[in-house]
């Protein structure tokens, strides 16, 4: 009876703490801003960083089509796609993965991955293979959206530099 009310126990515990059915993955896990949510808005000032010479504006630093590059010495120079980009459809590579490959809490770190793996997950994106378990989430709807605009040329630049 003891090992039966264990289990018991165990399987209503364990119930408590999955999702409903519908609620999918917590929300702790995927942060996103609220619906309310604006940017502070551009007081006309250059922002810099900590022993760098360079300067960006706040609407560059929001520029999808630039990599912000703070410390030009710490890593090679930048292939054109990495840096800026391909107007209308594909995004700086470094504006989200930055121009060091560490990325951020949203997005990945590709500094020293293999390159053909970063061209595996790109192909991935492209094809379908590779999604998200959150529907509508901002990096990896763009990630989709640009990998299958990306050429193949531009991805093996993008992985070659990463790597």
């Amino acid at each position: 009876m003891r090992k039966l009310a264990a289990i018991l126990l165990l399987l209503i515990a364990a119930l408590a703490v999955q999702p409903a059915r519908g609620e999918g993955p917590p929300a702790w896990a995927y942060p996103v801003n609220p619906p309310d949510f604006k940017p502070v808005p551009d007081d006309g000032k250059p922002r810099t960083v900590p022993d760098s010479r360079a300067s960006y504006t706040v609407p560059q630093t929001r520029d999808l089509f630039l990599a912000p590059i703070w410390h030009p010495e710490d890593h090679a120079a930048l292939p054109d796609i990495v840096a800026h980009g391909r107007k209308p459809d594909v995004f700086a590579c470094g504006f989200c993965h930055r121009a060091n490959g560490q990325g951020g809490p949203e997005n990945a770190d590709l500094a020293g991955l293999p390159a053909n793996y970063i061209v595996q997950q790109m192909a991935d994106y492209k094809s379908g293979m590779r999604t998200t378990a959150v529907q509508n989430r901002a990096p990896q709807t763009l990630m989709i959206s640009l990998a299958k605009s990306a050429s193949d040329s531009e991805i093996a630049a993008a992985a070659a530099y990463f790597s």
